[in-house]
């Protein structure tokens, strides 16, 4: 069923236009209004008077941040005050959480604190670097410019782990279905051989097949034991992924493995590069631009050694000698970084090996994908083959022991 929204929104040039649009929910809105190259400023539904409470108790999605930090970008490039601009996000937002926040935020405002301050009473969580621009660009007096790479990295940010996700989706089914397939076998097939070997001499059947039958009937004897042991571990990794935390414990893990640790680094130091170009091309301090993307880092000891740069680069040490020293980047990181600090392209050169560790990363993903689905096919196939064998194996030692 299609919802009537109204909308208020910015249009290529920068005009502003309003209007109506039928949507499924209010994300289809959006994509459909950024479809027609329209940024969204206002949207709300015209009818269904509940639609209110049923958004309030919905939690603050990454979407969501992005969203407000790039329509906030858009209206201050259009000359609306900061106040103003808050205050118009806030009520396009009522009677959500993020509408609350931002009403904090728009109060903070009036009463006089920077716009850094204010943000961090909407309690919204905002990465690190989002305040760090912020702060910059209101002392620069290029908000709207800061904001807009704010957005810009938070999406990109956002890419990165959807791709992750996504990409872990299809081993994870893949284990899933394999080990289903030998346990149904285990309750289902093994089981009826096991009438087979009932009086026969144990020295008739071979231990593989005794072994695959007893396990057969062993699963089948305890399988309620079973299942809870899978539903423990199910909620127990459900809830260790739920937090962030949780999340990059299971990444650090991951990132140790051969193959898939190779490709997840590549990720995440595309990401941290990312960032750290982003920070410097907004002239950060390039000390504080190392601390903030250091602390956007997932893996425990990529952020150790780029905390080591750090230090190194406090005592005077060049940047592309200390990525070197500890390791941060490849040759061809270096040689970029180097080449950026001595033509003071640094942010460039610093974004464009972000780019190229990315698409590093999105080449071993692929290749690792390639590799995974055969593997997985023939490690499932020989699980079963080897339980296939040992029931025929047991079937011929029976018939041959009659004659």
């Amino acid at each position: 069923m299609n919802i009537e929204f109204r909308y208020e929104a910015v249009n290529a040039q920068g005009t502003p236009v309003q209007g109506n649009i039928m949507a499924a929910d209010e994300q289809d809105a959006l994509l459909q209004l950024r479809s027609q190259s329209l940024t969204p400023i206002a949207l709300n539904a015209t009818a269904a008077p509940h639609a209110n409470r049923s958004r309030r108790r919905q939690r603050i999605t990454q979407n969501d941040k992005i969203m407000v930090i790039r329509e906030l970008a858009v209206l201050l490039k259009a000359g609306i005050p900061l106040t103003d601009a808050v205050q118009s996000l806030a009520e396009a937002r009522e009677g959500t959480t993020m509408g609350d926040s931002l009403a904090r935020t728009a109060r903070a405002l009036n009463a006089g604190q920077p716009f850094v301050t204010a943000l961090a009473d909407a309690n919204i969580s905002f990465p690190m670097y989002v305040n760090q621009l912020s702060a910059t660009g209101e002392m620069t007096g290029k908000l709207a410019p800061a904001l807009a790479d704010a957005a810009k990295q938070m999406e990109y940010d956002d890419k990165v782990n959807q791709e992750l996700r996504n990409s872990l989706i299809y081993p994870v089914i893949l284990v899933l279905a394999g080990v289903s397939a030998v346990l149904l076998i285990f309750f289902f097939v093994v089981p009826r051989f096991a009438n087979l070997i009932k009086g026969s001499r144990a020295t008739d059947i071979p231990e593989i097949s005794l072994w695959v039958i007893n396990s057969g009937l062993f699963f089948r004897a305890h399988w309620l034991w079973f299942l809870g042991a899978a539903i423990i571990a199910g909620l127990v990794f459900y809830v260790s992924v739920r937090e962030e935390a949780g999340r990059t414990r299971w990444l650090s893990r991951l990132s140790k493995l051969p193959f898939v640790g190779e490709w997840l680094t590549e990720a995440e130091t595309g990401r941290w590069a990312t960032t750290l170009g982003t920070l410097l091309g907004n002239r950060v301090p390039i000390l504080s631009a190392l601390e903030l993307s250091a602390q956007g880092l997932r893996f425990p000891d990529m952020r150790r050694n780029v905390q080591f740069v750090v230090r190194d680069v406090r005592g005077g040490a060049t940047l592309a000698d200390t990525v070197a020293k500890y390791g941060v980047v490849n040759a061809t990181g270096v040689n970029l970084i180097r080449v950026g600090e001595k033509s003071g392209e640094l942010p460039q050169m610093v974004a464009t090996l972000g780019e190229l560790h990315s698409e590093s990363g999105r080449n071993r993903m692929k290749r690792f994908l390639l590799m995974l689905e055969p593997i997985a096919i023939l490690s499932i196939g020989a699980v079963i083959g080897v339980i296939m064998v040992a029931i025929m194996l047991a079937i011929t030692s029976l018939n041959s022991g009659r004659f």
